[in-house]
């Protein structure tokens, strides 16, 4: 069984992969994505057409601006980290502009500079907690307007967290993939750290991107396998190995 830490919205897809390898999948939904009002995320954007870029960082940020803001987003430059951020706006006929070879915000934000970003308008809508790094770097070129569209949360539901610590324990895990700093940080805060991390020592261990696997390493987790492209898909090609 290959455990996964990720939202319940967005759980459809990964299931599909993992049984697709012959694996059974557990989802572990360690984070509620809470989007905010369109109202509330309206007033603070203010008319998209006054950007020059757009940057999203994550398919959630995509989904929802796509929701408030559909036909808007055929008409703007748009900057996305990651290909299934850009491969969920390109299958509803939006044009993504620039893609970073490799899916970090430092890197985004040095291909949007050559791109040439100086003295232009830029507006960054993502979750409430990212970080500052992206913003700092872009503010050496443009105007930028940073914009909090949702806030990852604690779920009230925790047993899903703490049935998977008994399948951990009972040696019914394979792999846990983790997908972010966020599920990293809540599920210690959930779990019972000693026996986390003990039941963590006896299955593969992997973090999407470096971010993820310097939170695990902050909380004693050997991490096994941080995969070149930050998406699920190449954590399971590298747990099958």
């Amino acid at each position: 069984m290959i455990a996964i830490t990720r939202p319940s919205e967005r759980s459809g897809e990964t299931v599909k992969q993992v049984e697709e390898m012959g694996w059974e999948a557990m989802i572990v939904p360690a984070v509620s994505i809470i989007p905010r009002s369109r109202e509330e995320v309206a007033e603070k954007i203010g008319e998209l057409s006054g950007y020059d870029w757009l940057v999203l960082t994550s398919v959630s940020g995509a989904e929802i601006m796509h929701r408030y803001f559909a036909d808007e987003l055929k008409k703007t430059k748009i900057a996305a980290i990651g290909p299934k951020t850009a491969e969920f706006l390109e299958e509803r006929g939006i044009k993504v502009e620039l893609i970073p070879e490799e899916y970090r915000a430092e890197k985004l934000a040095a291909d949007m500079a050559k791109a040439g970003i100086d003295g232009k308008k830029v507006l960054v809508a993502r979750a409430a907690i990212g970080r500052e790094v992206l913003i700092s770097e872009l503010k050496r070129h443009a105007e930028v307007t940073e914009v909090p569209i949702y806030k990852t949360e604690m779920p009230d539901d925790k047993t899903p967290m703490r049935d998977f610590l008994v399948a951990l324990e009972k040696g019914k895990i394979t792999a846990v993939v983790f997908t972010s700093s966020q599920n990293v940080k809540n599920m210690f805060a959930v779990l019972d750290e000693e026996r986390l991390r003990n039941g963590l020592k006896r299955v593969k261990v992997c973090a999407i991107g470096p971010i993820t696997a310097k939170t695990l390493e902050e909380y004693g987790v050997e991490v096994d396998i941080t995969p070149r492209e930050y998406t699920v898909e190449a954590c399971l090609e590298e747990i099958r190995g």
